[in-house]
Protein backbone atom coordinates (compact mmCIF):
# COMPACT_ATOMS: atom_id res chain seq x y z
CA UNK A 1 0.00 0.00 0.00
CA UNK A 2 0.95 3.17 -1.06
CA UNK A 3 1.30 6.90 0.77
CA UNK A 4 -1.43 7.80 -0.84
CA UNK A 5 -3.80 4.91 -0.10
CA UNK A 6 -2.70 4.74 3.88
CA UNK A 7 -3.58 9.25 3.78
CA UNK A 8 -7.07 8.13 2.27
CA UNK A 9 -7.78 4.67 4.40
CA UNK A 10 -7.16 7.58 7.86
CA UNK A 11 -8.90 9.60 6.77
CA UNK A 12 -11.89 7.26 6.42
CA UNK A 13 -11.41 6.57 9.94
CA UNK A 14 -11.36 10.05 10.33
CA UNK A 15 -14.76 11.05 9.05
CA UNK A 16 -16.28 8.22 10.82
CA UNK A 17 -14.57 8.90 14.42
CA UNK A 18 -16.28 12.50 13.44
CA UNK A 19 -19.73 10.99 13.24
CA UNK A 20 -19.62 9.47 16.08
CA UNK A 21 -18.60 12.86 17.74
CA UNK A 22 -21.21 14.33 16.22
CA UNK A 23 -23.66 11.68 16.99
CA UNK A 24 -22.73 11.83 21.00
CA UNK A 25 -23.32 15.85 20.90
CA UNK A 26 -20.99 17.77 24.14
CA UNK A 27 -18.24 16.29 23.67
CA UNK A 28 -15.32 18.04 21.04
CA UNK A 29 -12.77 17.36 18.96
CA UNK A 30 -9.47 16.99 19.62
CA UNK A 31 -7.17 18.50 16.30
CA UNK A 32 -4.41 16.29 17.55
CA UNK A 33 -5.83 13.41 16.96
CA UNK A 34 -4.09 13.74 13.09
CA UNK A 35 -0.72 13.81 14.95
CA UNK A 36 -1.51 10.38 15.98
CA UNK A 37 -3.61 8.46 13.37
CA UNK A 38 -0.90 8.27 10.88
CA UNK A 39 2.50 7.81 12.44
CA UNK A 40 5.14 9.29 11.88
CA UNK A 41 3.03 11.70 10.52
CA UNK A 42 5.46 13.84 8.81
CA UNK A 43 5.97 10.69 6.31
CA UNK A 44 2.97 10.23 5.36
CA UNK A 45 2.03 13.67 4.55
CA UNK A 46 5.17 15.56 4.50
CA UNK A 47 5.28 17.88 1.83
CA UNK A 48 8.88 19.79 2.48
CA UNK A 49 10.62 22.59 4.04
CA UNK A 50 11.18 26.31 3.76
CA UNK A 51 14.57 27.70 2.24
CA UNK A 52 15.06 28.90 6.56
CA UNK A 53 14.70 25.94 7.77
CA UNK A 54 17.14 24.47 4.92
CA UNK A 55 19.46 27.23 5.96
CA UNK A 56 19.71 25.80 9.37
CA UNK A 57 16.54 27.73 11.27
CA UNK A 58 14.32 26.09 14.11
CA UNK A 59 12.13 24.16 12.47
CA UNK A 60 8.27 23.77 13.09
CA UNK A 61 5.92 21.56 11.42
CA UNK A 62 3.11 23.52 10.16
CA UNK A 63 -0.43 22.02 8.40
CA UNK A 64 -0.80 23.66 5.44
CA UNK A 65 -4.38 23.94 6.68
CA UNK A 66 -4.62 23.49 10.58
CA UNK A 67 -6.44 20.63 11.77
CA UNK A 68 -9.00 22.91 13.28
CA UNK A 69 -9.98 23.61 9.58
CA UNK A 70 -10.04 19.82 8.86
CA UNK A 71 -12.30 18.99 11.54
CA UNK A 72 -14.69 22.17 11.12
CA UNK A 73 -15.49 21.79 7.46
CA UNK A 74 -15.62 18.10 7.90
CA UNK A 75 -18.39 18.44 10.38
CA UNK A 76 -20.18 21.18 8.02
CA UNK A 77 -20.48 18.06 5.48
CA UNK A 78 -20.83 15.46 8.10
CA UNK A 79 -24.17 17.60 8.97
CA UNK A 80 -24.80 18.18 4.76
CA UNK A 81 -25.07 14.62 4.85
CA UNK A 82 -22.16 14.46 2.05
CA UNK A 83 -20.50 10.98 1.95
CA UNK A 84 -17.70 9.56 4.22
CA UNK A 85 -15.71 8.91 0.55
CA UNK A 86 -16.35 12.22 -0.35
CA UNK A 87 -15.02 14.15 2.88
CA UNK A 88 -12.34 11.55 3.42
CA UNK A 89 -10.69 12.85 -0.48
CA UNK A 90 -10.97 16.39 0.65
CA UNK A 91 -9.04 15.47 4.22
CA UNK A 92 -6.43 13.81 1.88
CA UNK A 93 -5.93 16.44 -0.10
CA UNK A 94 -5.67 19.13 2.63
CA UNK A 95 -4.05 17.42 4.84
CA UNK A 96 -0.33 18.23 4.75
CA UNK A 97 2.37 19.46 6.66
CA UNK A 98 5.46 21.38 5.95
CA UNK A 99 8.29 22.19 7.89
CA UNK A 100 8.76 26.12 8.40
CA UNK A 101 11.29 28.26 10.50
CA UNK A 102 9.63 29.20 13.97
CA UNK A 103 9.83 32.93 12.63
CA UNK A 104 7.15 32.11 9.85
CA UNK A 105 5.15 29.80 11.97
CA UNK A 106 4.93 33.25 14.42
CA UNK A 107 4.38 35.42 11.29
CA UNK A 108 1.25 33.04 9.67
CA UNK A 109 -0.41 32.57 13.70
CA UNK A 110 0.25 36.13 15.00
CA UNK A 111 -2.04 39.00 14.83
CA UNK A 112 1.05 41.31 14.21
CA UNK A 113 1.13 39.06 10.62
CA UNK A 114 -1.49 36.80 8.93
CA UNK A 115 -3.49 36.45 12.11
CA UNK A 116 -4.37 32.61 10.67
CA UNK A 117 -3.27 30.27 13.52
CA UNK A 118 -6.23 28.22 13.29
CA UNK A 119 -8.40 29.15 10.32
CA UNK A 120 -7.64 30.19 6.76
CA UNK A 121 -8.01 33.40 4.82
CA UNK A 122 -11.48 33.97 4.65
CA UNK A 123 -12.93 33.19 1.60
CA UNK A 124 -10.86 30.12 1.17
CA UNK A 125 -13.26 27.22 0.32
CA UNK A 126 -12.95 22.90 1.95
CA UNK A 127 -13.97 22.17 -1.59
CA UNK A 128 -12.31 24.63 -3.95
CA UNK A 129 -9.73 25.96 -2.19
CA UNK A 130 -5.74 25.91 -2.64
CA UNK A 131 -4.36 23.79 0.15
CA UNK A 132 -1.23 26.15 0.40
CA UNK A 133 -3.12 29.52 0.23
CA UNK A 134 -2.08 30.83 3.97
CA UNK A 135 2.11 29.78 2.50
CA UNK A 136 1.01 31.76 -0.23
CA UNK A 137 0.06 34.58 1.87
CA UNK A 138 2.98 34.63 4.15
CA UNK A 139 5.51 34.28 0.87
CA UNK A 140 6.58 30.85 1.67
CA UNK A 141 7.54 28.15 -1.03
CA UNK A 142 8.59 24.64 0.43
CA UNK A 143 11.34 22.87 -1.24
CA UNK A 144 12.30 19.13 -1.23
CA UNK A 145 9.14 18.05 -1.80
CA UNK A 146 8.63 13.94 -1.14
Amino acid sequence: MDKEESVYRASILLVKHFQDCLEREGLGLHSRIFNFILHPEFYFVGVGESQEVIDGEPAHPEHIVPCAVLIEESCKLIKQGVSTEKIAGLLSKHWKIGMISKRQASYIDSKCGLGLKNKMPEDWSFETGNTYERLKLANIELKNFK
